[in-house]
């Protein structure tokens, strides 16, 4: 058949991997003077793209600001293409809503300069979600042209998403996005090599449009490939033209969709396979954890934190941080290219990582408390001899439990010699006549609430001053607990805490627990609760509550029991060290590998005792080879120690024990994860959180046929939760951060049945050419990388849930979100007032439940807020939604918050149904 021959000029610009994000941009520059200078020199040479992200616009014209006229003409004639995404991320390793802010940027970006591409661009992902196919329609693309993660051997299909949502997916050759790179050089050689693409694109294609992508990692273009469309061209069957990727999927789409056309295969949901295709390189998934670990952290602060409580500021009649907002999300996503957040760079870049990590985390937490400070000031005063404490909840269910706050406590001596404007601090102060110690923990009816003080030390605080220089405020810092019923969603609660000035120098609890000196060396109180309280308590090694009780045994290990079942998850928390000798990509274990797991003898101490917390300390050392040996194909004989520390506390009410483990590693070419069985006697899946959805996987994946790129892994993603076990019972593990999981066999036990989160993956090369388990060789420069290898000290915070029949995908996504993300308190000043003592900026009902937020943050270009939620059950909810003071109307917006109908606004509400598996966009305009 006659086919239709796109030859499309394109670069590939990771910003940074085997050299600087600066020393690539030193040829990024060079690059677009050239491809400017070609465009204008040459009408012949049609279109050239920029890798599908524009990034490398702000990347360019820091450097080059003269040439702003220059570039917006060539995208706005369509001769140079960039976008839609703004950084070529990682799709697993970054929240949904990142990867929704990340191509909002790059399309406004894009806009602004003439024009984004219309095409899902995913080139070089390692693998891809399952949602992505509904994130390209809700931004109104219809296409997807990506490489991993996929093995089918036809050109084109249909991509479908969990709601049904479905774009066309265009499926580069077995070469990926360089099929046509070597052919400009001569003549009959580059036709020749041409022909052959050709050939083979025939083969794959069912409607006659073959792609052939002229351009590779960091290359410029080449003028002779008019030469080549001229060649090929001259060919019987072949119309070839200089063409671009929008037109390739353009004359796609009019083939496969006429009447007469063969039907497409449909593929569905998350594509991570294809390893007789192309390699997915599934190691990224815990290189360099701490790279991912922090990328959680900040993603949480303005996803949670910062974004929710300046809206409800605002609501509240404060300027919304719309730019700083803006800088803090671009700040983080340059951190999320799938070189950076992958960890497979070179040392240099993710050390640069880590800076710039920083940087948004500092705008993140200071508009986070610069918003709770706001807030703080709409509440009531305290009464007299206490301090009012808000506690706000932005997720979208009501929050009950044990809250951790901590308060800083002015000496008297502390009152400032020079007069202090309250109103003029940057965040609240109150002064004591005398030394205040915690006497009772109130709630907004005045009852008394159950606390706990955990401890408290001397800390000397930086308190800035519009007016004044800083104050330097001489404190004890407490760190205390108590129990909060129903702090609303979308609000705060206020709890008062009374002090007496006759300090309270022993250890005593009126709420049912006896509680030693030498077991609790904290100070520690409590009063009658406003409702029936359950204490937690402390044994010699257990600790229980209601719902569980843990038993530490003698190697370090947990013994947790459901009491309502008397199901016992057995030696929970069991550490397991192994060799890899892989690289930054993959995994690869030495031909004559040691295992070791936990031992014992460790060292176990009581450190918190109740009422609302119990917990012990556990340390041992846990002897493991120091490298590889030399020839790479066993561990060495000699050996380090790993210290290890978990911290193992329950709390008053909770389902789940939280494990904060800190591990130092001193072993090299390692890989460290931490094993939870699930009590089920054979797992056959599991289930983990991704972007937009719960995702059921397989707990062990069966090879493809044929010759392997790599080894397929049973190593699968999850942001915040795993979930496996049988109709009987299981365990949920929780964790933030860690990103690899895999159900895995006991040794002598032949079912797989343990979760195993890895925590520490230590390796020393970017890319290696002998491993096992990727006989294609290279994925990347052959460079050594020791900071890859881990050393130091690394910090671990994990949940361990057991349970019974397997909860809905909507209760998982509660129950991490309660564990890992605690509410925030902020003291309320002096000068506080005169608002409620509780209140609820935005009313949220569905019906049946099984909402779970995603974002609630400003419109980017207007004064509304912007709710966007997911339904990821199988069936149907109708969802109400109002913002309690008064709403003027409200639409259902795009993920571009572009509005595509309005909903009607009925008794201050707005009503809609969100489909299975589907994502919402809500705009909700205030009154005024």
């Amino acid at each position: 058949m006659t086919v239709d021959v796109h030859v499309v000029s394109h670069t590939h610009w990771d910003r940074e991997w085997y050299l600087t994000r600066e020393q690539f941009r030193l040829r990024l520059v060079d690059l677009i003077d050239r491809v400017l200078d070609l465009l204008e020199r040459d009408s012949a040479f049609a279109h050239y793209h920029l890798d599908g992200q524009t990034i490398v616009l702000e990347d360019y014209l820091e450097m080059r600001p003269e040439q702003t006229g220059r570039v917006r003409r060539a995208i706005a004639s369509g001769r140079l293409l960039v976008g839609p995404w703004y950084v070529m991320p990682d799709e697993f390793l970054v929240s949904g809503e990142a990867l929704v802010r990340n191509l909002a940027i790059g399309y406004r970006i894009a806009e602004s300069y003439g024009g984004s591409m219309p095409v899902g661009y995913l080139p070089d992902l390692f693998g891809h979600v399952a949602q992505m196919p509904q994130i390209l329609r809700q931004l109104g693309l219809d296409n997807a042209i990506l490489w991993r993660g996929f093995g089918g051997r036809r050109a084109e299909y249909w991509w479908e998403a969990p709601d049904g949502s479905s774009v066309l997916l265009m499926h580069l050759p077995p070469e990926g996005y360089c099929n046509a790179t070597r052919v400009a050089f001569n003549g009959d050689e580059m036709v020749a090599r041409a022909m052959r693409a050709v050939d083979y694109e025939r083969e794959r294609t069912v409607s006659g449009q073959v792609l052939l992508m002229n351009g590779v990692d960091h290359v410029e273009p080449h003028p002779a490939i008019l030469q080549l469309v001229d060649r090929l061209s001259q060919n019987d069957g072949i119309r070839a033209r200089h063409s671009t990727l929008a037109a390739y999927v353009d004359g796609v789409r009019r083939r496969v969709t006429r009447e007469d056309a063969p039907p497409l295969e449909t593929v569905a949901g998350e594509l991570r396979g294809g390893e007789d295709y192309a390699n997915l390189l599934p190691g990224v998934l815990s290189a360099r954890a701490y790279l991912k670990q922090a990328n959680a952290r900040i993603q949480t602060e303005l996803e949670r934190d910062a974004e929710p409580l300046s809206t409800f500021a605002w609501l509240a009649g404060h300027a919304y941080p719309r730019g700083e907002l803006r800088y803090a999300w671009r700040t983080l996503i340059q951190n999320q290219p799938h070189d950076s957040i992958c960890g497979c760079s070179i040392d240099a870049v993710h050390e640069e990582n880590m800076s710039r990590f920083a940087r948004a985390e500092q705008v993140a937490e200071a508009l986070a408390e610069r918003a709770a400070t706001h807030l703080s000031d709409l509440v009531a005063p305290a009464p007299e001899g206490a301090l009012r404490l808000v506690v706000f909840n932005t997720d979208a269910q009501a929050r009950s439990g044990v809250v951790e706050a901590t308060i800083d406590l002015p000496y008297a001596s502390a009152e400032p010699h020079r007069r202090v404007d309250p109103e003029a601090l940057d965040r609240p102060v109150r002064f004591w006549p005398r030394d205040a110690y915690i006497a009772k923990v109130s709630d907004g009816n005045g009852a008394a609430m159950p606390f706990q003080l955990l401890d408290e030390h001397d800390v000397i605080a930086t308190v800035m001053s519009r007016y004044e220089t800083p104050w330097q405020l001489h404190a004890r810092r407490a760190r205390l607990l108590f129990r909060a019923d129903e702090i609303p969603s979308f609000g705060y609660a206020t709890f008062d805490v009374h002090f007496d000035n006759a300090a309270l120098k022993g250890c005593a609890t009126n709420a049912g627990t006896d509680v030693s000196p030498v077991a609790q060396p904290f100070r520690a109180a409590s009063a009658p609760a406003a409702q029936p309280f359950r204490a937690v308590t402390a044994a010699d090694r257990t600790i229980e509550n209601e719902h569980l009780r843990v038993t530490v045994n003698d190697d370090g290990t947990l013994d947790v029991e459901e009491k309502a079942t008397g199901r016992v998850i057995r030696r929970a928390a069991t550490l397991e060290d192994v060799g890899d000798v892989g690289d930054e990509y993959n995994y690869s274990p030495p031909a004559n590998d040691v295992r070791i797991t936990t031992s014992g003898p460790a060292e176990i101490s009581r450190i918190v005792a109740g009422p609302l917390r119990a917990a012990f300390h556990i340390g041992y050392e846990l002897q493991v080879p120091a490298s590889a040996s030399a020839d790479r194909r066993s561990r060495s004989l000699e050996t380090v120690s790993m210290s290890v520390s978990l911290e193992v506390s329950l709390d008053a009410g909770s389902r789940h024990v939280a494990v904060r483990a800190t591990v130092v590693n001193r072993a090299r070419d390692h890989r460290l994860r931490i094993l939870v069985p699930s009590g089920a006697a054979r797992v056959a899946s599991a289930r983990s959180d991704s972007a937009f959805a719960c995702i059921e996987r397989p707990a062990e994946r069966v090879p493809p046929p044929g010759k392997l790129m790599e080894l397929p892994v049973s190593a699968a993603p999850f942001q915040s939760f795993v979930d496996a076990g049988d109709a009987r019972g299981g365990v949920t593990v929780m964790s933030s951060g860690l990103a690899e999981y895999e159900i895995v066999a006991e040794p002598n036990e032949g079912s797989r049945n343990t979760i195993a989160l890895t925590l520490i993956r230590a390796v020393g090369d970017l890319s290696r050419d002998d491993l096992v388990t990727r006989p294609s060789g290279h994925a990347g420069p052959s460079v050594s990388t020791p900071g890859a290898q881990c050393l130091g000290v690394h910090r671990f915070r994990i949940g361990i849930a057991p349970r019974s029949i397997p909860p809905a995908a909507v209760a998982l996504f509660a129950a991490s979100r309660a564990f890992l993300l605690p509410v925030r308190s902020q003291i309320a000043g002096s000068n506080a007032g005169p608002g409620s003592r509780s209140q609820s900026f935005i009313a949220l009902t569905s019906e049946p439940s099984g909402i779970v937020l995603s974002a609630l943050t400003g419109a980017d270009d207007r004064d509304a807020v912007i709710l966007r939620l997911f339904n990821p059950e199988p069936h149907a909810t109708r969802v109400t939604v109002a913002l309690t003071d008064g709403m003027a109307s409200a639409f259902v917006v795009d993920l571009l918050e572009r509005r595509q109908e309005e909903v009607a606004v009925v008794d201050g509400g707005a009503t809609l149904d969100v489909a299975p598996s589907q994502i919402r966009t809500i705009e909700l305009v205030p009154l005024g």
